[in-house]
């Protein structure tokens, strides 16, 4: 997204259902993701399920396997851009995120304004084992 007028849309000839996927450069630690809409034209995700490191993945396996986690969006969370926390133990080493919106609050497309991801890569360096290479 580039600007505060940028969604990403649902083909509304198609269906409501949208299956985002995103790479990280480097495996990351998610705590919490937020995803703002609105909830007023009933375009927000209501019903969201996360996969993880399926990078081949279309919309019939993200239907019917079970996903790493699924949310339930209020009105609140997507209006006000709350973040919800998601299962930590679960998220220790992404590669790849697969989110597919299921539902939406009932209109025939779904329109997402941000999508933001809270964590930290997954190794990080310990200064204590650092070595200086001499030159």
């Amino acid at each position: 997204f580039t600007g505060d007028d940028s969604v990403l849309c649902s083909d509304p000839g198609t269906d409501h259902q949208l299956l985002i996927k995103v790479q990280f450069r480097v495996p990351v630690k998610l705590q919490s993701v937020r995803i703002t809409g609105n909830a007023e034209d009933e375009t927000a995700p209501q019903a969201v399920k996360i996969f993880q490191d399926k990078v081949s993945m279309g919309f019939d396996e993200a239907e019917s396997e079970e996903a790493v986690q699924e949310l339930a969006l209020s009105e609140e969370d997507v209006n006000e851009g709350k973040p919800v926390q998601l299962r930590f133990v679960k998220f220790q080493s992404v590669k790849s995120l697969q989110i597919f919106v299921q539902e939406n609050f009932g209109a025939s497309q779904t329109s997402v304004k941000r999508l933001e991801f809270f964590g930290q890569p997954a190794s990080s360096m310990d200064m204590k084992d650092w070595k200086p290479v001499k030159g």
